[in-house]
C-alpha cells in the first residue's frame, strides 16, 4: 500500500513545527486520563437478560469497586456494589463491562438465575454470590467466574455438595463449566468436582485464554479418589476440559505429586498463555516415592494433548550457566511474579543455589527459559552493568519478577557495594542476559521533576508491570528533601525513557469532589492468558482502581501507556462525538513525517508496509484502512498526516469524528495506530495501537 502525503499540507505543517515551543512536563494520566465508572454515578443498563438495578440506582458510596481486569481491545471488566431503593446484600453487586460511562453495561447480577441451572440463582441466602475476582478473555469478551448458588423455589441453599459453580461465556450467553457435585468428565471414573472456592481466593490461580480455554485447581470427591489423589488442576474448553495435573501422578524417575498447601492445593504458581499451555509448580512426596527434601521442588509446563507436564527447573538440579556443582536449592521454593508465562513459553524465576563458591554474598540467580531451557539472566553479587562505584545486584522481589515474549525481563534489586546505602539501594531494571539497563534507582534525579529524587522503587506485585512491547509500569515515591514525599505512577517505554504517568498532587474528580489520590489498586498480580497483566495489556492499555483523599475508593480509571494516546476510548454510532489523538513518537523523532491509519479488523499480526520494515500493529482493512489515508486531514480524521515538533509529538489537534447516519456500525471495534517517516518516506517509526468503541 501507499501512503498518499499531500505535499502542501506537509509545508504548512513543518512552519508550525518549527515555531512549535517546549511544553512544561505532565503526567501523562492527569491530561489523558479517563474515569470509566465513579462513587455516585448512575448504574448502567443491564445487557438483555440481567436484572436492572432499579431507577436512581448508583455506586455505592463505600465498599464499592473492586480491582479491574482489561482485555486487549481495552474493556474493562470489574465488580462494583450498588445503592438504591429497593437493593439488598442479595442483589447489589454485578458486574461492569465496558470502556466509559457511555458504553457500559451490567453484565452480571448477584441473584440473577444460575445460566444452565433452572430454579437456582447466583447467591448465597443471605449476602453475595457472584465472586471476585472475575476472568476475561483476552479477545472476545469471554467471562470466567464463581459463584455460591441458592435455590429459589425452596428459598434455600442446596445442599452443600452442591452449592457452588463455574461460569464461562460471553455476558449473553453464559454456561455452566462445573458444579460442585457434578461428575468429572476428564476422569470418568466417578469422582464428581468438590467446592469452588467461595471467597475467590481459589481462583486467584485461575485463567482464561484468548482461545476460551480455562484453568483451575479444585478437589475431587467420590469414585476412586482418595485423600492420596483427590487434588487437581485442570484446564480446557465447555465439554473439552483436561487433565493437567494430579496428586498422586507418577513422574518417570519415580517422584509422586504432593499438595503444595492444605489437602489439595497442588500449586501456587498456576498459568496459561495462548497457546493453552500451563505453567506450574510442583511438589513432590517426600514420604512416597523416590523424591526427597533435596529435590521435592520443581516448576514444569504443561502443553494440551502433549500427555505428562515437562519439568523446566528442579530442586537439586545444575544450575545452568554456573560452575559444575552449583544446584538450585536446597529449601528452594520457585519465586516468580504471578504474570510471567509468555505466549512463547517461557518464564523469569529467581531461586536459591548452592554449591562450589557460592556463599551469602552470591547465592540467589534470576533465569529466563522454558522448555528449550534455561539462561542465566543475573546471579546476586554480580557487578551492575553501567554503574560506576563497584555497585553489586543484591536480593530481588520474589514477586516483582516479570517477562514478555520480547525475552525481556524486569525486577526490582536491594543493590550492595561500597557506596551503597539505605538512601540508594533499591533500583529497577529492565533487558536480558548481558544487556539489562537500570531504568530507576532510589536517589537519583527523576526526569521530568528537576529537584526531585527517587525514593524507595516499590516491589510486590503492583510493581514493577510489563508488556509484550517492552513497556513498564512502576511505583516510587519521589522527594524533593523539603516537601512531603510525593507517591508516584511511572511508565517506561523505548521511545520515551521513563514519564511520570500519575503523582499525588494530581487531582480525581468524582461526586466525591475534587481530590488528589492516596492510593493504586489492581489485579496486577494476576495472568492475562495472553502472555501478560490482567490489567495492563499488550497495547499499552490499563486500569487501576484509585482511593482519593478522605474517601475511600473512588473510581475505575483507565489510561494508555505509549506514543499513540486516544481518548475517549468509546463513542456513540450516532456520531459527531470526536476520539482525540495525542501522537508523541519521543524526542529520537523530530520533524518526522505522520500518518495516522485505522482498521477494524484488528490489531494482529499486523502488516508490513513497502514504505518500511516495521510490522503496522493494524490487519489491513480494505475499507477503514483506505478511507483512513483518503479521507486524511479532513472533517472525518481531522489533522491525520502532519510532521512532528523537535521532540517527537504531533502538532495541533487531531482526531477521528464517526458520522452520522451509519447505526449499523454500532458495536464495532476500530483501532488506529501512527506510523512516522523521514522525508525519503521510509517509515522511522510505528506507535502501538489505541482502540475505539462505538456504541
Amino acid at each position: 500500500m501507499n501512503f498518499p502525503l499531500p505535499r502542501t499540507q506537509i509545508l504548512t505543517v513543518a512552519a508550525l513545527a518549527a515555531a512549535a515551543a517546549a511544553v512544561p512536563a505532565q503526567s501523562i494520566l492527569s491530561q489523558y486520563g479517563e474515569i470509566v465508572h465513579a462513587v455516585g454515578d448512575p448504574v448502567p443498563p443491564a445487557i438483555l437478560g440481567v436484572t436492572p438495578a432499579p431507577a436512581g440506582a448508583t455506586i455505592f458510596a463505600t465498599g464499592n469497586f473492586d480491582a479491574p481486569s482489561i482485555d486487549q481491545n481495552g474493556s474493562v471488566l470489574y465488580r462494583a456494589r450498588m445503592s438504591g431503593s429497593g437493593l439488598a446484600v442479595t442483589d447489589d453487586r454485578a458486574y461492569f463491562l465496558g470502556r466509559a460511562n457511555g458504553d457500559l453495561r451490567m453484565v452480571l447480577r448477584n441473584g440473577d438465575p444460575a445460566p444452565g441451572l433452572p430454579g437456582l440463582t447466583m447467591r448465597t441466602a443471605g449476602g453475595v454470590g457472584i465472586s471476585n475476582p472475575v476472568r476475561i478473555s483476552p479477545y472476545g469478551e469471554l467471562l470466567f467466574f464463581q459463584s455460591t448458588l441458592y435455590d429459589t423455589g425452596i428459598s434455600a441453599v442446596p445442599p452443600a455438595t452442591q452449592d457452588t459453580a463455574l461460569f464461562w461465556g460471553p455476558a449473553d450467553a453464559l454456561l455452566c463449566l462445573a458444579r460442585e457435585g457434578d461428575p468429572v468428565p476428564f476422569l470418568g471414573t466417578g469422582e464428581t468436582y468438590g467446592p469452588f472456592g467461595v471467597s475467590g481466593s481459589a481462583l486467584q490461580y485461575s485463567a482464561i485464554n484468548q482461545g476460551g480455554a480455562v484453568l483451575f485447581f479444585g478437589q475431587l470427591l467420590g469414585g476412586a479418589s482418595t485423600t492420596a489423589d483427590d487434588g487437581y488442576l485442570c484446564s480446557g474448553t465447555p465439554g473439552s476440559l483436561q487433565l493437567v495435573l494430579r496428586e498422586g501422578d507418577v513422574f518417570p524417575d519415580g517422584s509422586v505429586v504432593a499438595p503444595a498447601s492444605g489437602a489439595t492445593q497442588l500449586s501456587f504458581t498456576n498459568q496459561m498463555n495462548a497457546l493453552g499451555q500451563v505453567l506450574h509448580a510442583i511438589n513432590f512426596s517426600t514420604t512416597l516415592g523416590t523424591a526427597t527434601t533435596a529435590n521435592d521442588r520443581a516448576l514444569a509446563i504443561w502443553t494440551p494433548g502433549g500427555g505428562q507436564s515437562t519439568l523446566i527447573v528442579r530442586e537439586g538440579d545444575q544450575v545452568p550457566g554456573l560452575p559444575a556443582g552449583v544446584i538450585f536449592g536446597p529449601g528452594w521454593t520457585v519465586a516468580q511474579g504471578n504474570a510471567s508465562f509468555t505466549n512463547n513459553g517461557n518464564t523469569v524465576i529467581q531461586s536459591l543455589i548452592s554449591g562450589p563458591g557460592i556463599t551469602s554474598a552470591n547465592d540467589r540467580a534470576i533465569h529466563y527459559g522454558g522448555l528449550g531451557g534455561m539462561t542465566l539472566v543475573m546471579q546476586r553479587g554480580d557487578l551492575c552493568p553501567g554503574l560506576a562505584n563497584g555497585e553489586m545486584f543484591g536480593l530481588s522481589g520474589d514477586s516483582s519478577l516479570t517477562c514478555n515474549d520480547l525475552g525481556q525481563v524486569a525486577f526490582v534489586n536491594t543493590l550492595t557495594g561500597p557506596l551503597v546505602g539505605t538512601s540508594n539501594d533499591s533500583s529497577l531494571w529492565l533487558g536480558s542476559a548481558g544487556n539489562l539497563t537500570l531504568l530507576a534507582r532510589e536517589g537519583d534525579p527523576v526526569p521530568g521533576y528537576p529537584g526531585f529524587t527517587y525514593g524507595q522503587i516499590n516491589t510486590g506485585t503492583n510493581s514493577p508491570l510489563l508488556n509484550g512491547r517492552g513497556y513498564v509500569l512502576f511505583q516510587a515515591d519521589i522527594t524533593d528533601g523539603v516537601n512531603p514525599a510525593r507517591r508516584t505512577l511511572f511508565g517506561y517505554t523505548p521511545a520515551h525513557g521513563v514519564r511520570a504517568m500519575l503523582d499525588s498532587t494530581d487531582t480525581l474528580t468524582t461526586t466525591l469532589g475534587t481530590d488528589v489520590w492516596t492510593g493504586l489498586s489492581s489485579n496486577a498480580g494476576f495472568n492475562s492468558g495472553d502472555g501478560g497483566q490482567t490489567m495492563f495489556n499488550n497495547e499499552g492499555d490499563f486500569a487501576y482502581r484509585p482511593s482519593i483523599a478522605g474517601a475511600g475508593v473512588a473510581c475505575i480509571l483507565r489510561g494508555h501507556l505509549g506514543s499513540f494516546v486516544a481518548e475517549p476510548s468509546s463513542v456513540p454510532a450516532t456520531g459527531g462525538v470526536p476520539q482525540n489523538f495525542h501522537v508523541d513518537f519521543g524526542p529520537g523523532q523530530p520533524f518526522r513525517l505522520y500518518a495516522i491509519l485505522a482498521s477494524s479488523l484488528g490489531s494482529r499480526p499486523g502488516f508490513v508496509s513497502p514504505l518500511g520494515p516495521q510490522t503496522i500493529p493494524l490487519n489491513y482493512d480494505p475499507l477503514w484502512t483506505q478511507l483512513s489515508l483518503d479521507a486524511a486531514n479532513s472533517g472525518l480524521w481531522i489533522n491525520t498526516i502532519g510532521i512532528t515538533d523537535a521532540n517527537g509529538k504531533g502538532i495541533g489537534a487531531s482526531g477521528f469524528v464517526f458520522p452520522a447516519g451509519f447505526p449499523g456500525f454500532q458495536g464495532v471495534t476500530v483501532q488506529h495506530a501512527a506510523v512516522a517517516l523521514d522525508f525519503s518516506l521510509a517509515i522511522t517509526a510505528v506507535s502501538e495501537p489505541s482502540a475505539l468503541k462505538l456504541y
